[in-house]
């Protein structure tokens, strides 16, 4: 029987997912994308557990994220997601959150590297699992795109936003900052005034380098024209990831 290359999977928001406005959080919506991926892959016998026994992993690189409207308290929504053809060492993978009637509520694009555990060596899909094209949607990402490579940040003369220890939540089972917390890092470096008057349409993020538990981090943004922001997240002088983000006014 032919795979199926699109995946599914059904989440409930729930109290503890929200912040204001009954609105699920970023980081959650982030979650519910990549367990739906995790699934996905589980599904193919490239997963976790699949790669680690071949001493590898999967590690995301790339993500592009549009928002039409967030689902709030109680809603049920579908995450879709499926693989793209592959970019020489880069896996492309799409995503869908629907609500109940359909309505695409988020659209977001990923690219992942498969790195060897012991020398963080990038891998193709091909040299891990010999995949075909079965497992790809072919010939388009849903209709939607998104520019996800994001150029050299000049902080010269800006001051930090903030600047932080990692925590112990911070930290996931491979015993780094799971990459979710970035963007959530990020949300709470600005004032709780402008949260209120403003709506996330676009986030783009560029993973470089992975923090510790116990190292500090500093967040530095720029103001750009058009309701946009660049900012990148620090560690001494080395650069963990960099963000760039277009608000929205609230009425």
């Amino acid at each position: 029987m032919e795979q199926n290359p699109v995946f599914s999977q059904n989440f409930e928001i729930q109290s503890h997912h929200i912040v204001r406005n009954f609105e699920a959080s970023l980081q959650y919506l982030m979650g519910c994308m990549q367990h739906t991926a995790e699934r996905h892959v589980d599904s193919m016998h490239i997963g976790w557990e699949d790669l680690h026994a071949k001493g590898c992993f999967w590690a995301i690189y790339r993500m592009g994220i549009q928002i039409e409207r967030m689902p709030k308290k109680y809603e049920t929504i579908t995450v879709r997601t499926w693989a793209n053809p592959p970019q020489r060492l880069i896996q492309p993978r799409s995503f869908e959150i629907l609500d109940k009637d359909g309505n695409i509520l988020l659209q977001a694009q990923s690219m992942w590297i498969i790195l060897e555990e012991k020398t963080f060596r990038p891998l193709t899909i091909e040299d891990v699992a010999g995949c075909g094209d079965a497992m790809y949607r072919m010939g388009d990402s849903g209709g939607f795109s998104m520019n996800l490579k994001i150029g050299s940040i000049d902080t010269t003369g800006l001051s930090p936003a903030c600047t932080r220890t990692v925590l112990y939540s911070d930290i996931d089972t491979n015993h780094h900052v799971n990459n979710t917390n970035y963007v959530r890092w990020f949300i709470d470096s600005f004032s709780s005034d402008f949260l209120e008057h403003h709506f996330l349409h676009s986030i783009v993020i560029n993973y470089t380098l992975q923090a510790l538990i116990e190292e500090q981090y500093s967040i530095y943004t720029k103001e750009l024209d058009g309701g946009k922001t660049l900012s990148v997240i620090v560690r001494g002088s080395d650069e963990l990831c960099k963000i760039t983000a277009e608000w929205r006014r609230l009425e």
